[in-house]
Formats: structure tokens, C-alpha cells, sequence
């Protein structure tokens, strides 16, 4: 646990991820993806969360921010390889309009918690005078805007330099989402009936909106910084954070294993829901990558209590680079290039030959599935050996065998998910090479080439809930050994 004193309580990687949230959406397109940026908080929060409700309360936001921003690239891809040049523009409107409200709804109070998190452990540390709770600059403007809620704060006027960033980031989000719908809403008047259609000029409403918001988002990001910044070089405030973790938390093993593990599973279970093949015309919009990367994420974690971590990331790594060399081969192939299919049936055309390297990506794409899925399975399998299992002081389990025969029963549950993986795998790989035989009649295999994508989506969500199921057995056997050692 020592590396938590050097990352000085994860205030740092909070910062790093305020830089992927600054920037405008281009219509649907986000040059710093906020998806690693909601990643980055979620590990910069993994430790404060400890500490006090609000931050727990901000990480769970915040993870489910992570499936949001997972969403909004998986909707920029089926609009961009599905969806007809005619119908686009109303579903931009449609897809900002409903990611904008479930960012209000969600980001609003997940950032709010978060600012309220450090003024709740400097007031109970009595420490931030120099960064938690100093006055802020413009304290009048703001005090015309943020009203104390307590008796005890009205004799206090100056607005602290909390507030005052917790009241420019709510701003700012609220903002960023209309600055991305607002000039979409003119999709409403591309209609035969309208009297003039303002979507003839769409660019006009888009340009000052991008400009606007890169100026909001610049001005936004000088103050969280600002506040950031003297956070962490507020050498009171870190050094109470970090003894109230080493004195509360760190004792207290199995507490902090039971939320690592809780926090990692979210991210482990939703890699496997990503994994989900959805294939249209060829192209899969649920790109692997997005998988990998929450299965990254996931050994992340826990990866002090792994000692195979840096082997898992290192093959979940190259199956996200051989995912993404997939994703983007498939929309070549099948969407830039326009093949027909039934071309390929002639073995002497550049079709056929566009095909087989096609075929030859799914191969790599499936082998490298499943590695990931093992090694993932790999990382369970140590936790289960190390922290599962119980003892009870009137019996000693260990003589009677029972502890190594609970972890072999869990490790056993495990080779279902393996299987299922090398199934899921090969289908995949089926689909690519019956593809071209899709729309026709006759043998078997025409037939099967029909539905293969839908086999094929079955079979994923027979393999995540499988994995949810042998996790949650994981899961639950650790919440067992912490509630009997009463230390939980």
C-alpha cells in the first residue's frame, strides 16, 4: 500500500482526467475521449472513496459515467456505418439529446460529491484552509449566486474556493450539453413542410458552439486545475487524507479487498457485456476495444493483489490493438470499399483476397478473445487462493480440508467461462467466413449464415452471464470470509 502515499491519495490523476472532459463534442465526435477520462477517475477515487460518503458516492457516479461514454462510441459508430445520410441528422439530434440529459442527471451530482467530499474531510480534519476552504476570487460575484444552507455559515460571507469550482463545473456541464444540442435542433425544420430550413446552415450554428465551448472548456479547466493543484500541494490536507487511510482503512484488509474487488467486478462484468458480438453487414458495433479496455481496468484494480497483473495487461493490451486493427479493417472491407459479397465467390478477384485477410483478422481477433478471457480468469483464480476461504475459532477448517476444497470448487466454476469463451471465439470466426453466403437459398449453410449473428449474440450473453454468475460466487464467498473475521 505504500504507492498510495506516492500518488498522494489519487488528488493527481483526478487532475489528469479534467483535461479529457474540457473540450466540445464535434457533432458526435470527442477528439480526447471522456470514456478515459471517467476511467482515470474512477482509479483516482478508488482510495478516497473510502474515506467518506460523498466520495463513494462520486466514484459510483463516475463508473457509471465509464458505460455512458461507452455507449456514445458505440452510437458515433452505428451512425456512422448504419445509419442513411437522410436519417442522420435526426439521429444526432436524438442520440446528443438523450446522452445530454443522462449527463445532467448523472455528472451534476457526481461532481457535486465529489467537491463536497474534500470539504467534508478537511472540516472534520480541520485542514484546506490554503486550498479546500480559502476564498475564493470574484467572492462577491459568486455570493450573488451561492447562498449558505446553515446558520453557521452566514457569518461566514467569503465563498470558499470550493464552492465557488463545484459552482463553475456545474455550469460548465450544463453548458457543454446544450452547446452540443442546440445547433442539432435545427434537424427539426429538414422537412418538405418548413418554411425554410435552418439545417441548410447547420454549420454556421455548429462553428460559434465548438469555438464557444473550446473557450468555456479552456476557462473551466484554469480553475478546476487552480483548485486541483493547491489541493495537492496542500501538504496538510494530503497528509490528513492519508493518515486518516492508513489508520481507518489500511488495518482493515478485508474491508478494503471486499470494495476493490466490488469495484473491479463492474468493470471486469461490463468488458464481458462489451464482448457481445452485434454485427451489421459486417461490421461489429460493439468494438471489441471498448472491452479491453474495461478489462484493463478491472485488473488495474486489483492489481496489488496480483502478482501475474503486468502478464494480464500485456495480453489484454494486444487484444485490444488486434480489436481495433478488426474494428477497422471491417469498416474498410465492408463499408469504405462497398464489396458485394457475392463477389467474393470469384477466387481470382481482389474480393476474394480483401476476404481472406478478413478471415485471417477474425482468427487473430478470436485468439486473442480468448487469452484475454483466460488471463482475466487467471487474475479470479489467484484472488480465489488468496482471499477466500474462512476460519472459525471453535474449528479449525483448515484440518478438515474444507478451505482448499472451497477454492477448488470456485476455480472449477471458472471453466465454464473459458469454454463459452472458445465458443464465442468461434463463432465469431464462423460468421466471417459464412458471410458471404448470407441472402441466399439452398444448403444448410446458407441457412446457418442467416442467423449466425444472432447465434452469435446469444452466445455472448450466455457467456457474460455465465461470468457474472461465477464472479458473484467469487464475490460472495469473499464478503463471507470478511463478515466472519468481523472485520468487515
Amino acid at each position: 500500500m505504500q504507492n498510495l502515499y506516492k500518488k498522494r491519495m489519487g488528488i493527481g490523476l483526478c487532475l489528469v482526467a479534467m483535461v479529457f472532459f474540457c473540450n466540445p463534442d464535434i457533432v458526435v465526435l470527442d477528439p480526447l475521449p471522456d470514456l478515459f477520462g471517467y476511467i482515470l477517475l474512477s482509479l483516482g477515487l478508488s482510495s478516497l472513496a473510502y474515506l467518506n460518503d460523498h466520495f463513494d458516492q462520486a466514484s459510483r457516479l463516475f463508473g457509471r459515467m465509464i458505460a455512458l461514454s461507452a455507449g456514445r462510441i458505440v452510437f458515433m459508430v452505428v451512425l456512422f456505418t448504419l445509419v442513411s445520410r437522410h436519417e442522420r441528422a435526426t439521429t444526432i439530434l436524438l442520440g446528443n439529446f438523450v446522452f445530454g440529459v443522462l449527463d445532467l442527471l448523472t455528472l451534476l451530482p457526481a461532481f457535486k460529491h465529489l467537491f463536497d467530499g474534500f470539504v467534508y474531510a478537511g472540516s472534520r480534519g480541520g485542514v484546506g484552509d490554503a486550498s479546500v476552504f480559502r476564498p475564493t476570487w470574484g467572492r462577491r460575484l459568486f455570493s450573488l449566486f451561492i447562498h449558505r444552507r446553515s446558520e453557521f455559515d452566514r457569518g461566514y460571507t467569503a465563498v470558499t474556493l470550493s464552492e465557488s469550482t463545484s459552482f463553475i463545473t456545474a455550469l460548465f456541464v450544463i453548458l457543454k450539453v446544450a452547446l452540443n444540442v442546440l445547433p442539432e435542433m435545427t434537424a427539426l425544420t429538414d422537412h418538405e413542410e418548413a418554411s425554410f430550413n435552418f439545417y441548410n446552415f447547420v454549420t454556421l450554428f455548429r462553428v460559434p458552439a465548438i469555438l464557444l465551448g473550446l473557450l468555456l472548456g479552456a476557462l473551466w479547466l484554469a480553475c478546476v486545475a487552480y483548485y486541483f493543484i493547491r489541493l495537492w500541494r496542500d501538504g496538510e490536507v494530503v497528509e490528513h487524507l492519508c493518515q486518516k487511510f492508513a489508520t481507518e482503512i489500511l488495518p482493515n484488509t478485508e474491508l478494503f479487498v471486499a470494495r476493490k474487488y466490488r469495484l473491479s467486478s463492474f468493470f471486469l462484468l461490463l468488458g464481458m457485456l462489451l464482448a457481445m458480438d452485434l454485427p451489421m453487414d459486417g461490421i461489429n458495433v460493439l468494438p471489441d476495444v471498448l472491452s479491453a479496455a474495461c478489462l484493463i481496468t478491472g485488473v488495474l484494480i486489483l492489481r496489488e493483489y496480483l502478482h501475474t497483473w503486468k502478464q494480464s495487461l500485456v495480453v489484454l493490451s494486444a487484444f485490444g490493438l488486434i480489436s481495433l486493427l478488426d474494428t477497422g479493417w471491417q469498416i474498410w472491407f465492408y463499408k469504405i470499399k462497398d464489396f458485394d459479397a457475392s463477389s467474393i465467390f470469384n477466387k481470382d478477384s481482389e474480393v476474394f483476397d480483401a476476404h481472406m485477410v478478413t478471415v485471417v483478422i477474425s482468427v487473430l481477433s478470436a485468439v486473442s478473445f480468448v487469452l484475454a478471457v483466460l488471463s482475466v480468469l487467471g487474475c479470479l483464480r489467484e484472488i480465489v487462493r488468496t482471499h477466500t476461504g474462512y476460519t472459525v475459532t471453535h474449528v479449525d477448517m483448515q484440518s478438515y480440508q474444507k478451505i482448499p476444497t472451497l477454492h477448488k470448487q470456485l476455480i472449477r466454476g471458472l471453466l465454464p467461462v473459458a469454454i463459452m469463451s472458445g465458443i464465442c471465439a468461434a463463432g465469431g470466426v464462423a460468421y466471417t467466413c459464412l458471410l458471404p453466403y448470407s441472402g441466399y437459398s439452398g444448403e444448410w449453410y446458407y441457412i446457418v449464415a442467416d442467423v449466425m449473428w444472432l447465434i452469435n449474440l446469444v452466445l455472448g450473453a450466455v457467456l457474460a452471464i455465465l461470468f457474472a454468475e461465477k464472479n458473484g460466487d467469487v464475490q460472495e464467498q469473499i464478503n463471507n470470509r470478511y463478515m466472519l473475521t468481523g472485520k468487515r
